[in-house]
């Protein structure tokens, strides 16, 4: 007697036995980018708008100095004492690890039952989605994945250099490279706003699976 699997299975085997085709996935063909920005159209200003849209926060920042005190008043404000980040080479401003020194915030590294303790994670990112208030992070050694997606508070550092118009063109940009950043990455995440799920009769709810605050120091060149 054959079981119900078995008898799936034979019958997928007879097909492509009997060589019958697959139907071909329809095409469709558009000039219409899937992100819309207007001519001439400031990314810093859109990317503004799109990361608050999301109910995040972007602090403009003029110089390093500038974006050091905002950090500052930011892990002051949520009572900050264990905080996670990025290695300082990866960050684009220096100064950051003895800011955190000298506001006695211990800086908590390691697996993740250790980096859920901290209250705060702090990171660069690899490129900014201006139509869409996105993030690109590429994970690897001294960038961890889990600064960004345990704390409850996510504080990114970003130049205005690292604004890009929208994600065809940072898809386009890695095909540009042969792939090179994805070969080198352990793990890339797409960041927009904080955390939300709306699985429940689709109301949103924020910070249930990531982090409920999310804040950008964008810093210009």
């Amino acid at each position: 007697m054959t079981s119900a699997r078995d008898d799936i299975l034979g019958k997928l085997r007879n097909a492509l036995s009997a060589g019958l085709p697959f139907p071909a996935a329809e095409t469709h063909h558009t000039d219409l980018p899937v992100t819309q920005l207007a001519d001439g159209e400031d990314l810093a200003t859109r990317f503004v708008a799109e990361v608050e849209r999301v109910k995040g926060v972007v602090h403009r920042a003029a110089s390093p100095q500038e974006a050091l005190d905002t950090l500052k008043s930011l892990l002051i404000e949520r009572g900050v004492q264990r905080a996670t980040l990025w290695d300082e080479r990866h960050l684009p401003i220096a100064g950051v690890m003895p800011l955190l020194g000298q506001l006695n915030i211990a800086q908590v590294q390691g697996d993740n039952v250790a980096v859920e303790t901290a209250q705060a994670g702090i990171t660069g990112c690899d490129w900014a989605i201006a139509a869409t208030g996105t993030l690109v992070l590429n994970a690897g050694p001294g960038r961890s994945r889990m600064a960004s997606l345990l704390p409850p508070t996510h504080i990114a550092l970003v130049l205005e250099s690292q604004l890009i118009p929208r994600l065809e063109d940072w898809v386009a940009g890695r095909y540009g490279d042969k792939l090179q950043e994805l070969r080198t990455s352990s793990n890339i995440t797409l960041i927009t706003g904080c955390s939300r799920t709306a699985d429940i009769e689709m109301s949103p709810v924020f910070g249930v699976h990531g982090p409920l605050e999310f804040h950008v120091i964008l810093l210009r060149d």
